[in-house]
């Protein structure tokens, strides 16, 4: 059976923070400069989807298209168990681009149905939460088959989780924001032990505009 593959992205500060714990003066918009813009815009480009949690489209209202480049705007997947997107997101532009919601059976039928008159396709995967590997083959039947998962912090979890990931983008910006409630580039609730840990193999880094760039393949896969 034809397998996803799935990049997992972001930027986060030295100590790993995506933000400070006030959840205010995302990283994005004080480090990422002209050059990684194109860098990230290019990525884009080159997938199939780009996927973001709820939690990302509340805080930022991101587009997630490309403009920095020449290049398709990829689909944008926005996984939101309870479809509490707000209407007038900027990613339900579908104008812009295809943009698809996947909820669970918990959504309510009044927002799906709004959302649909929109243009927005709807995928409902999962009883009372997206069920991330169900969202995959969902997407792969659709042509979907090379996505970059943006963020945020909790979703990337679910695609570590389930051991999905093939490869990981950090972007290290030259900060310390340090705090227990600040988000961290990878959340949930984490492996127990060692032994479960994600396994990488750094293949590529670089440096651009004092924000180091790691990029890794994931070379371990099996479920424990």
């Amino acid at each position: 059976m034809k397998k996803s593959y799935v990049i997992v992205g972001g930027l986060m500060s030295v100590d790993g923070k995506t933000a400070p714990r006030n959840r205010r003066g995302m990283l994005l918009t004080h480090f990422m400069g002209e050059e990684l813009s194109k860098r990230l815009h290019k990525l884009r480009a080159e997938v199939d989807a780009v996927v973001v949690g709820i939690g990302t489209v509340l805080a930022d209202n991101p587009r997630l298209t490309v403009r920095f480049v020449e290049g398709k705007n990829p689909t944008r997947v926005i996984v939101d168990s309870e479809a509490r997107i707000p209407l007038n997101s900027a990613v339900l532009n579908v104008e812009e681009a295809k943009t698809v919601v996947v909820t669970s059976e918990e959504a309510s039928k009044e927002k799906l149905d709004a959302l649909g008159k929109m243009g927005v396709e709807v995928i409902r995967c999962g009883k009372n939460k997206v069920n991330i590997k169900k969202m995959l083959e969902s997407l792969r039947e659709k042509g979907v088959n090379r996505l970059l998962v943006e963020g945020g912090a909790e979703l990337r979890w679910s695609f570590f989780r389930e051991r999905v990931v093939d490869e990981v983008l950090v972007w290290i910006a030259p900060v310390v924001w340090g705090g227990r409630e600040a988000p961290t580039f990878v959340d949930g609730e984490g492996f127990k032990s060692l032994d479960e840990a994600i396994r990488l193999k750094l293949k590529n880094v670089e440096v651009v505009e004092e924000v180091v760039t790691l990029r890794f393949d994931v070379c371990q896969t099996k479920k424990l």
